[in-house]
């Protein structure tokens, strides 16, 4: 091979190895890391529901609650979430992250979840019955840096 040969020969393989350098140094640059959350999982410990007059809402199956036998113009005020690790709260119904730190109840006012309702008063079983009906399910997802870590749902017997 003559010189001018090896000279192109050796210059192609330096552009094309320069090439390839930016190539990996552009791909490194713009990858991103996700965060390796899929092994954090949050537990609701305790939920209760919270009324007035107080009932017996300590009372629980599962995640139903049956209040079916209180009367009309008992007021359902909200419910109190406990959970193993801190992380949100993302209720279904409503467009709004509710943190949550581990080992505490944190308390969940009806005014909050439906729009309308102010004064932490609650809303009274004859409305809830009226527009509900026997029940009602609230759900909801654990969330930790935007990641799904568990999940909430409850359902009250009206």
């Amino acid at each position: 091979m003559s010189e001018k040969w090896q000279r192109l020969f050796y210059t192609s393989m330096a552009i094309g190895l320069a090439s390839v350098i930016w190539l990996l140094v552009r791909m490194a640059s713009s990858a991103t890391v996700t965060p390796s959350s899929p092994s954090f999982k949050a537990t609701v410990i305790e939920i209760q529901i919270n009324t007035v007059p107080s009932g017996n809402s300590d009372e629980i199956s599962g995640s139903t609650f049956d209040i079916s036998g209180a009367s009309d113009t008992t007021q359902v005020t909200g419910f109190s979430v406990t959970v193993d690790q801190s992380c949100d709260l993302q209720l279904n119904m409503i467009n709004q992250s509710i943190p949550l730190i581990g080992g505490q109840a944190t308390r969940v006012n009806i005014d909050d979840l439906i729009s309308g309702t102010h004064g932490g008063d609650g809303i009274s079983l004859k409305t809830l019955r009226a527009f509900y009906g026997n029940t009602i399910t609230i759900k909801g997802k654990l969330k930790k840096d935007d990641s799904v870590v568990g999940n909430l749902s409850m359902t009250l017997k009206l």
